[in-house]
């Protein structure tokens, strides 16, 4: 004698108690990394051949006359550097936020990517 099952409209479906993630990708990660001033001046010396203590007074002026442009909320156009336009502003305690919108030509980065590598290809060639 066979029997049948009935299948009702509250039956229980079984689930497995651990499933497997559904696979996601990451996203690209960046390091952020900063540029002290003193990066700064060994940079500028390295690519100036010009001594560290005139390196050192014309950075400062540039940077002090750069941050009050900024405060005054000026567009700068500064090739190399590119565009920069004050977004907004608001004050904090003990601070004065900008927020800035950089704008760099495409070439400008393709260049600065193409040094990078001839860089590294020289690098490599001296090891």
């Amino acid at each position: 004698m066979t029997t049948t099952t009935k299948k009702t409209a509250s039956a229980k479906k079984t689930v497995p108690a651990t499933t497997e993630p559904a696979p996601v990708e990451a996203p690209e990660t960046t390091l952020v990394t900063a540029m002290k001033k003193k990066d700064l001046f060994a940079k500028v010396v390295e690519a100036s051949g010009v001594k560290r203590s005139d390196v050192k007074k014309v950075v400062e002026a540039t940077l002090k006359e750069l941050g009050d442009a900024l405060q005054r909320e000026e567009e700068l156009n500064l090739p190399p550097l590119g565009k920069m336009s004050v977004n907004r502003v608001r004050e904090a305690s003990g601070a004065h936020i900008i927020v800035a919108k950089l704008r760099r030509p495409k070439a400008m980065l393709e260049e600065k990517a193409s040094e990078d590598m001839a860089a590294e290809n020289d690098s490599d060639d001296a090891s």
